[in-house]
């Protein structure tokens, strides 16, 4: 019970220092998808729009594709020239345990310590990644995401992880991520999320792959919960469970609230790009921006000021 209160206060202190834990907090109170989806229509009228917004056929084709499924993976994204040169420039970058920051920081995935499961870089080094900017800003994303808001999205997080196959298993039962090994969730953090997912590293079912249900952000579970196990029989799981596997350079722009997980890696670790697409800025992201806005770029000043000023 105490715990309990303790947590309570902790969430309260964080929605009174900063609104976006305030807002953060609410919306996590309303999990139905049509509610939700009402309540971002709503809430999309008040923000941004590009003028003009243009859409190709090729792009409006992934954008049904993403409206139904879920999840649309975008062909001829990234290059492999574009891949190796940000592993490169990662390579001497050190990595932290999130779970476990009094540890340190640690050279991934060689040097991680056997308990570390997820090895993340800091924001700091993630921002100056070749590339990486130029992707999360590329027309073909931010007119699909826009469509699907109906209004400018913000960058509000941009990570880069590994994801490490030599852990020690004993140590991390009480890990979520193990605990639970048949269950698909749904991210809850805004009214409106879609993700860019880049695969730095070739993936395939034993290093860590992505899977989601196909459709799924359209179906209403059990009250307050978003979470789905694999064995439920009330819902067509197994019949729409897809494993995104492929060689480096494959991405995908993904509806977060489709049910999905990351599968447990077996024998090779897995390194991913993440870019977190909202419609109001999250509470996770830097506190302030990491870089001043570049010089002559066509970076929308409103989309990246999160993390450029």
């Amino acid at each position: 019970m105490e715990k309990k209160i303790n947590r309570y206060i902790r969430l309260i202190k964080q929605a009174l220092t900063d609104y976006k834990w305030a807002l953060y907090y609410f919306q996590m109170l309303i999990l139905n998808p049509n509610s939700r989806r009402l309540i971002a229509h709503l809430f999309s009228c008040f923000l941004p729009k590009s003028q003009n917004l243009k859409i190709e056929l090729e792009t409006k084709k992934n954008i049904k594709t993403l409206q139904e499924y879920g999840l649309v993976v975008l062909e001829n994204f990234v290059t492999k020239a574009q891949v190796e040169e940000m592993k490169s420039y990662l390579s001497p970058k050190l990595c932290f345990d999130r779970q476990r920051p009094e540890n340190g920081k640690f050279s991934a995935p060689k040097s991680a310590h056997k308990f570390c499961i997820h090895a993340y870089y800091a924001p700091e080094d993630i921002i100056d990644t070749p590339h990486l900017l130029d992707l999360a800003n590329e027309t073909r994303v931010l007119s699909i995401i826009e469509d699907r808001f109906g209004a400018k999205p913000t960058i509000s997080l941009i990570q880069i992880w590994w994801l490490l196959a030599g852990f020690d298993v004993e140590a991390n039962l009480n890990e979520r991520y193990f605990a639970n090994p048949e269950e698909f969730h749904r991210d809850v953090d805004d009214w409106s999320e879609i993700k860019l997912f880049i695969y730095l590293t070739d993936v395939d079912e034993d290093s860590g792959c992505h899977a989601f249900i196909k459709k799924s952000h359209t179906w209403l579970l059990p009250p307050r919960t978003r979470d789905l196990d694999m064995n439920n029989h009330d819902f067509p799981i197994v019949n729409n469970l897809t494993k995104i596997t492929g060689e480096a350079g494959l991405a995908w722009l993904e509806n977060s609230y489709v049910l999905h997980r990351s599968l447990v890696p077996k024998n090779k670790d897995r390194l991913l790009v993440a870019v977190t697409y909202t419609l109001s800025a999250l509470p996770f992201g830097p506190k302030i921006p990491l870089r001043p806005h570049p010089e002559n770029s066509q970076f929308d000043t409103y989309i990246n000021r999160i993390y450029l000023n």
